[in-house]
């Protein structure tokens, strides 16, 4: 497990954040992620509890997944208020997946977000730039 020290958010590459089983949970948006010539993937990222309520989750879900979602980020309920948490669990794990080998030469496009999501697109749009360039 990693842990992004600056925001207190734990973060999950591979599936670490597996053991995690997420509740009632909302989209936050949807992607194609590129990761090599020709090969695009749809990728869902959704935000809500965990089954327990112990945490507040950024889980994702791509096509290719056995296991059909995997929690990548969480911080325990209440750190943050919304919408700031899935601001700021986005944001880390995408630092903590810019970091890693996996994440050389892929490349996030075609964002969709859901009307009245739990963040407007303009503001994942920022935090992708920000952090992926």
């Amino acid at each position: 497990m990693g842990f992004h020290e600056k925001h207190s958010v734990a973060t999950w590459l591979g599936e670490a954040g597996s053991d995690l089983t997420r509740g009632k949970y909302r989209l936050l948006f949807r992607c194609e992620l590129t990761s090599a010539p020709g090969k695009k993937t749809e990728v869902l990222f959704t935000v809500g509890p965990d089954e327990s309520g112990e945490w507040v989750l950024l889980c994702r879900e791509t096509e290719w997944s056995d296991e059909g979602y995997v929690a990548v980020a969480g911080l325990p309920t209440g750190t943050y208020p919304e919408p700031e948490v899935w601001g700021r669990l986005l944001e880390a794990y995408l630092r903590a997946l810019s970091k890693s080998a996996d994440h050389a030469g892929q490349v996030i496009s075609a964002v969709k977000t859901p009307p009245r999501g739990p963040l407007p697109k303009a503001e994942i749009r920022a935090i992708l730039d920000r952090v992926l360039g």
